[in-house]
């Protein structure tokens, strides 16, 4: 018995004639710098694809925490338990909390409460 050698197969040379008859590109080949278009500033785009920022968002930033799933999983069902406008409420009197253990003014206030001194100034 005779076992029949299977071709060799150039693998990438099929690959090399997929992108051809295809017109893919694996590895697409890439500009030098000089030749690669700067983004257009937001202020040169036009309004609609402008991304627009939240009213409630103009002067803060974000504070991150990984905690555990167990963590804001309570702090929902505390919302929920005591009717708490949001959870970002209770986050603030947290920080407040803790500012004034600390001997600091307390000044965190939740977005809901920034809006309305946004509205009240306007």
């Amino acid at each position: 018995m005779s076992k029949s050698k299977k071709s060799s197969v150039d693998f990438l040379a099929g690959l090399a004639a997929i992108e051809e008859n295809n017109a893919v590109k694996r590895h697409p080949t890439t500009k030098p710098a000089s030749q690669t278009p700067t983004p257009a500033p937001a202020k040169d785009l036009p309004s609609s694809l402008r991304m627009s920022q939240q009213t409630s968002r103009i002067g803060k930033v974000a504070i991150t925490q990984w905690v555990d799933p167990a963590v804001r999983k309570q702090l929902a069902r505390l919302k929920l338990d005591i009717d708490a406008e949001s959870q970002e409420f209770l986050l603030a009197e947290a920080l407040n909390l803790l500012f004034e253990k600390y001997g600091l003014p307390p000044i965190a206030a939740p977005l809901s409460e920034a809006r309305q001194q946004l509205e009240s100034t306007t």
